[in-house]
């Protein structure tokens, strides 16, 4: 079982590691803030979710239903210090599957769990890039910043889930060339790929009112995991 946690609380995150190792078969990967758990959990397929409520940035219910709204459908486990009637309906209605209060048992976090994998549907995973407020819905082809779509051709997708596969590291102009336009086994046509480039960074620094794509001179292109835009 492929486990991902948003915890912040370093014992929880122990308590949780322990109880899986002790149940054994399971990975665990573990975040500590909503922004990271939400791009993972966009992005590769785990088969049950560990949202805690109270965390840095966005909180485990802030998390869990943007992830809802990108049509992530991973089971999702919330657990929280907060265990009244109320608050379990909160998490409920926020898309949760099932909600355990702090602190429990690990035997009973593992059956949970289990029962949560068992249930799940097998609707298939979106396959949605998340950097920031930027979205990138690979199946569907389309990318959203804020929730507001952003036009681009057919090239200049391709060019942009290359550099969000790539997050954080500087691809070159042969990288691009080599992932965008396979079909030519041919030296890179930098008029080519500068002018779809242009033009894909236009489209999103219009809608985000800043660069997204930064030039790293004399190497290539790079966008971050968590671009920032101007507020």
């Amino acid at each position: 079982m492929r486990v991902l946690l948003l915890e912040d609380d370093h014992d929880a995150v122990a308590r949780v590691a322990a109880a899986l190792e002790r149940a054994g078969g399971h990975q665990l990967t573990s975040v500590t803030r909503g922004e990271e758990a939400v791009r993972l959990a966009a992005g590769t397929p785990f088969d049950v979710l560990i949202l805690d409520r109270m965390n840095d940035g966005l909180d485990g219910l802030e998390a869990l239903q943007r992830l809802r709204a990108l049509d992530v459908r991973t089971p999702v486990l919330t657990l929280s210090n907060l265990g009244n009637t109320r608050h379990r309906i909160e998490g409920l209605e926020a898309g949760a599957d099932d909600y355990l209060a702090k602190p429990f048992d690990a035997e009973e976090l593992i059956a949970r769990l289990n029962a949560l994998v068992r249930r799940a549907r097998a609707d298939p995973h979106p396959e949605v890039l998340v950097l920031g407020d930027l979205e990138i819905r690979v199946k569907a082809r389309t990318v959203h910043w804020r929730n507001e779509h952003v036009d681009l051709s057919p090239k200049e997708f391709e060019i942009l889930r290359f550099l969000a596969e790539n997050a954080d590291d500087v691809v070159s102009r042969q990288m691009i060339w080599n992932a965008c336009w396979p079909e030519y086994r041919i030296p890179p046509q930098i008029n080519v790929i500068d002018v779809n480039l242009s033009r894909l960074r236009a489209k999103l620094d219009a809608v985000a009112g800043a660069p997204l794509v930064r030039t790293i001179r004399k190497q290539g292109f790079v966008i971050d995991s968590d671009p920032r835009a101007e507020p």
